[in-house]
């Protein structure tokens, strides 16, 4: 007989200061405590947090794995954002076409990771965008989950950035403010196993800093880790070949390394 699917704890393990546990029918969320009545009401309409934004007319969208939407924000999040984003998980890579957006019930579930990682990043000096709610919907042995967060307002994807500056003072600052957020994240003891070019934000203002979202799969370390950091940069450098340039120059693996080392003023 083989052994039976252990089911996933979504209760026990620690919430983030700051936020409370909230559960109705299949529904589990954990929200900014500020915001919980906001959930009590979704979950209450038995709605996904993904369902309620794609309700709101005034939304706009993201692309990216899926649709992300971008709703303005009924209550204050813990930053104050005037919109939340609001995001469906959805499997990548060899998986996405057996299991699409569902995630077994094994070990604790993604938007709770993303959510401990995004608050230890912050409380470490990393700038992430600030988490506002996390919900898990019960399917059997499966999960499907979203994740809401403050939207960053004036800010473009290291992707989006590189490819319409090519060659250009802005394509070697966007490179400086990509390694000097690498550098932050290895001294700040935090891994981003995928580190790339679409989740990297810059903000308009070149001498603000870079931001990193999708810290589901980060591991928060003890220390700075040399090896993390050089995981890190091997990773973006591979993602930053694949974003290519607006006239199909092959950029080489050395060239993208040196930019992201060299230190170039915003101003």
């Amino acid at each position: 007989m083989p052994p039976r699917l252990q089911l996933a704890p979504f209760s026990p393990g620690r919430v983030p200061s700051g936020f409370e546990s909230f559960g109705r029918g299949s529904r589990r969320g954990r929200v900014w405590a500020g915001a919980r009545g906001w959930l009590e009401s979704v979950f209450g309409e038995d709605k996904t947090l993904y369902e309620w934004a794609a309700s709101v007319e005034t939304r706009s969208e993201f692309r990216g794995r899926g649709r992300v939407y971008s709703v303005p924000a009924p209550v204050l999040g813990p930053s104050g954002a005037k919109h939340w984003a609001v995001r469906h998980y959805f499997r990548g890579g060899a998986m996405a076409m057996h299991m699409v957006d569902r995630y077994l019930r094994l070990g604790h579930p993604r938007p709770w990771r993303e959510l401990a990682a995004s608050e230890a990043a912050r409380s470490r000096g990393v700038r992430t965008p600030a988490v506002v709610a996390a919900a898990v919907y019960l399917d059997g042995a499966c999960y499907r989950a979203d994740l809401v967060t403050e939207v960053v307002s004036n800010a473009r994807t290291l992707a989006t950035t590189l490819f319409e500056q090519d060659g250009t003072r802005g394509w070697a600052v966007a490179m400086s403010r990509a390694g000097a957020l690498i550098r932050t994240l290895s001294d700040s003891g935090v891994f981003h196993i995928d580190l790339n070019a679409h989740n990297i934000l810059l903000p308009d203002d070149p001498n603000e800093d870079a931001l990193v979202v999708d810290l589901d799969r980060a591991r928060i370390l003890r220390r700075s880790s040399d090896s993390a950091s050089e995981r890190m940069r091997a990773r973006l450098t591979r993602s930053i070949v694949k974003v290519g340039t607006p006239t199909g120059e092959h950029l080489r693996d050395s060239e993208i390394r040196t930019a992201l080392a060299r230190r170039v003023s915003g101003s």
